[in-house]
């Protein structure tokens, strides 16, 4: 039996590397849920709907699919999709379509216009399978939209040193670069039409009333402007194109009688008396 110092330092050493771990979402999906009450969480969905309701509310379709963090029914609500439905892997105050798994949606293939990752890729503990599960169900044709925390923006920067001292599930996420994610879907067969940035304000609590909901200081307005590709999440549009591939030479044609075929004594009959008119 070890001694009792060496399993209190082993046991301190396994929960300070289980910090840098990201946890199944479904288990911390009550605390991210209570972070985006808070200001910044506000801010920043209110800078990602911005972005949605500019660009992407009228893609079109019938069928709209939301995979996300929270219920959040105003980003279902900017979409003008006449069936739109929304998923989590836990039970969120039934706001929600239903309960399900990412990574085995119950949902036929190919039967989705448009779906929505809304930040559901980099909090799963296996961001490519999630990825592959949406794939699967959006059809030849739909669109994808996925939300992200951009690696080098003010909170994907702030990510690893506040694991060093905090637990907290907001910092324990996949950072994934656009150049990563855009491979990806090139193997999945989606082309990327569209990337934005936005939320360019520091990952801080007290961010004012005004910002959150919809004003923007001159910082915001000039990076926005140039286009500055560091803000707190970037937003990736892409369209599923299915390869049809390219087929082979046709079979030539036969000819119209075959040796086989027997012509009857009426037909040889009829055929000399055209002859011999």
């Amino acid at each position: 039996m070890a001694p009792m110092p060496l399993k209190l330092i082993s046991n301190a050493a396994q929960n300070f590397v289980d910090r840098f771990k990201v946890e199944d979402l479904a288990s911390t999906s009550a605390d991210l849920r209570y972070w985006l009450e808070s200001d910044f969480g506000r801010y920043l969905q209110a800078r990602e709907l911005e972005v949605l309701q500019r660009h992407y509310a009228d893609l079109p379709g019938y069928r709209c699919l939301r995979l996300g963090l929270s219920e959040d029914m105003q980003t279902m609500d900017c979409f003008k999709h006449i069936h739109r439905l929304s998923l989590h892997p836990s039970e969120i105050k039934g706001a929600h379509g239903a309960l399900a798994n990412y990574m085995e949606l119950p949902l036929m293939s190919e039967s989705i216009d448009v779906m929505l990752l809304h930040h559901a890729l980099e909090f799963s503990k296996t961001p490519r399978a999630v990825l592959a599960e949406a794939s699967r169900v959006v059809m030849p044709g739909g669109h994808l939209l996925l939300c992200m925390f951009n690696p080098y923006g003010p909170m994907g920067m702030a990510k690893f040193p506040m694991q060093l001292f905090s637990d907290k599930p907001q910092f324990r996420f996949h950072n994934l670069r656009l150049g990563r994610l855009s491979d990806w879907l090139s193997l999945l067969n989606f082309h990327v039409e569209r990337i934005e940035h936005g939320a360019y304000n520091l990952p801080l609590g007290n961010q004012s009333q005004a910002q959150s909901s919809g004003d923007k200081s001159r910082w915001e307005k000039n990076c926005e402007k140039i286009r500055l590709p560091m803000g707190n999440f970037y937003m990736i549009h892409a369209v599923k194109r299915v390869p049809r591939g390219i087929r082979g030479p046709g079979k030539p044609w036969r000819a119209a009688t075959n040796k086989s075929y027997r012509v009857t004594e009426g037909l040889k009959s009829t055929a000399a008396e055209n002859n011999r008119l």
